[in-house]
């Protein structure tokens, strides 16, 4: 995770704390409880239901993305194009792009639909070492594996 992504994941980890502590001294505290209750069950599934905790490349020709509640497959075409890129670099071939889903706590989550590649889909905890996947008959797949170098090799081999 990179340390901006850390930094507003730090931060909209306290706000429940906050409300918490709020609803003590301030009347009517039963509301900041219940903003307190929002962001812990907000926060607990986009935890274990949209961030990834691995990207695996399977023998049987699938990547596997694995979910700490679930798994999903994508088939992985013979004519596969992958590779290494910044943010920067994706801003620039993508143009302005629009997020649909889950971003800040813990990283982004979800779709991009962007100026000049349409929808692209997203799992990113940082803003380095980002690998775009694109294959004939799928959304291009925006990632931020552990290792990007190994994981474009690994992908390029198969």
């Amino acid at each position: 995770m990179s340390a901006e992504i850390l930094a507003v994941t730090l931060i909209l980890g306290t706000v429940p704390l906050v409300c918490v502590m709020a609803a003590f001294f301030v009347p009517r505290g039963g509301i900041a409880l219940l903003i307190a209750l929002w962001f812990l069950v907000i926060g607990g599934v986009i935890w274990c239901v949209w961030r990834p905790t691995a990207f695996v490349i399977r023998d049987d020709n699938r990547l596997e993305l694995r979910f700490p509640v679930r798994r999903r497959w994508r088939e992985l075409h013979p004519q596969r194009q992958v590779r290494q890129l910044s943010l920067t670099e994706f801003h620039q071939e993508a143009g302005w792009v629009v997020r649909v889903g889950a971003s800040g706590f813990g990283g982004g989550f979800g779709w991009l639909w962007t100026q000049r590649r349409g929808w692209v889909e997203v799992y990113i905890s940082r803003g380095d070492g980002l690998v775009l996947l694109e294959q004939p008959g799928s959304r291009p797949l925006l990632v931020s594996p552990a290792q990007p170098e190994r994981f474009v090799e690994l992908l390029t081999q198969k």
